[in-house]
């Protein structure tokens, strides 16, 4: 009996070194695993939203440069200037105040019917415009004058006739890309806003980009703007094919403010929610990698970060899978594991069995016995 305890609880205390330290091996295998990964998805949510910000620049600079946008800017600058004081509120009342289409499409009235020259000119741009923003996926076309008047927005929102300079809207994100797009007129810069709530669009987020208009002459006549919607970021950011359960992406500003929506949240937590981990700050500082932090949740997660510069500013682009999840995609393979110990464990305690219960043939050294007679009495007389 003590032998065969003995053997089992030695086998069994072997196999249990062998399951824990294949355990630990693995778990660290998939830790490296999925870090990988969310080190690439970071990378590739990086790449999506830098082809995105250079398409709608690319569109920009081109309509910039369109003969027609240039010769209706330089059309808009004489309207204006013949007009005088009083004519943006004019125009305010007649495509807002006494549009007859519903506040959300006010961008259907092509001709106020007023038989003003800038109507005529609106009759011919608007639906161009129109249709460009509605295919291509932006939210508004401003064409704005070289004093700062909104001369010109597809949406008829209202910054429409209002001035950049010194109106309401001159700390928006619009009036600091005009500045820029004006001053640097003379190199074509394209300026680039970051992502913050805009009041003529219900606070909804936005962001603007901006282009000087120049004569042939390269006379400063203007700025071409397009306003940016969130919802091509945030469809960039919030898919969630091969995330599992606890992988989501999002991005964070300088500021420390989610730039898309968080996936365990059922609000928006766009320019609300804080997230200052140590990985969002290396991002920010320009760096890319991985490591294990705890997340703006509390959770413990393997974080991939990579920095993505909109314009002038930096964003941190993040991936992330919580280790709870690592740790059971590891422990999906004990079960396997476990019956394969089981039958070693078993077939080794038969063996033992087998060769312990087995009588082995053995040599043997006695010979045979041979009765030898008395050799004294073979001569004997009668």
């Amino acid at each position: 009996m003590k032998f065969w305890l003995g053997w089992a609880t030695g086998l069994a205390l072997m196999m249990g070194v062998v399951v824990f330290g294949y355990s630990q091996w693995n778990l660290r295998f998939y830790q490296g695993y999925i870090g990988d990964r969310v080190q690439l998805l970071a990378e590739l949510r990086r790449g999506a939203l830098q082809e995105y910000f250079t398409t709608a620049q690319a569109e920009l600079s081109f309509w910039s440069r369109n003969e027609g946008i240039v010769q209706s800017q330089q059309r808009l600058n004489e309207i204006w200037a013949a007009e005088g004081q009083g004519f943006d509120e004019r125009l305010r009342e007649l495509y807002i105040g006494s549009n007859p289409h519903p506040a959300d499409f006010l961008l259907n009235l092509d001709d106020a019917g007023d038989g003003s020259a800038y109507s005529e000119l609106h009759s011919v741009t608007h639906p161009i415009a129109r249709k460009f923003v509605t295919r291509r996926g932006y939210y508004d076309f401003f064409m704005i004058g070289p004093k700062g008047d909104i001369y010109y927005t597809v949406e008829k929102e209202s910054d429409f006739g209002t001035n950049l300079l010194d109106g309401p809207w001159q700390e928006s994100g619009l009036a600091q890309v005009f500045r820029k797009a004006r001053d640097g007129a003379a190199s074509r810069v394209i300026a680039v806003s970051d992502m913050e709530k805009y009041g003529p669009s219900a606070d909804a987020p936005a962001i603007f980009i901006a282009a000087p208009i120049l004569s042939a002459e390269d006379e400063f006549l203007g700025v071409l703007a397009l306003q940016l919607p969130t919802d091509h970021i945030l469809s960039i950011m919030n898919s969630s094919d091969g995330m599992g359960n606890s992988g989501e992406t999002y991005v964070v500003g300088e500021d420390f403010l989610m730039r898309s929506n968080s996936r365990f949240s059922e609000q928006s937590t766009v320019l609300i929610q804080q997230v200052e981990s140590e990985s969002v700050e290396l991002a920010l500082a320009g760096e890319q990698g991985q490591l294990v932090i705890d997340d703006y949740r509390g959770v413990p997660v393997m974080s991939g970060f990579a920095p993505v510069n909109v314009g002038k500013h930096r964003w941190a682009v993040i991936a992330e899978f919580d280790m709870a999840e690592i740790a059971e995609f590891a422990a999906g393979e004990r079960p396997a594991l476990s019956g394969a110990l089981l039958l070693i464990y078993g077939l080794s305690l038969w063996s033992v069995w087998y060769w312990r219960g087995r009588s082995l043939p053995q040599e043997s050294n006695d010979l045979p016995s041979v009765e030898l007679g008395d050799g004294g009495d073979a001569g004997g007389a009668g």
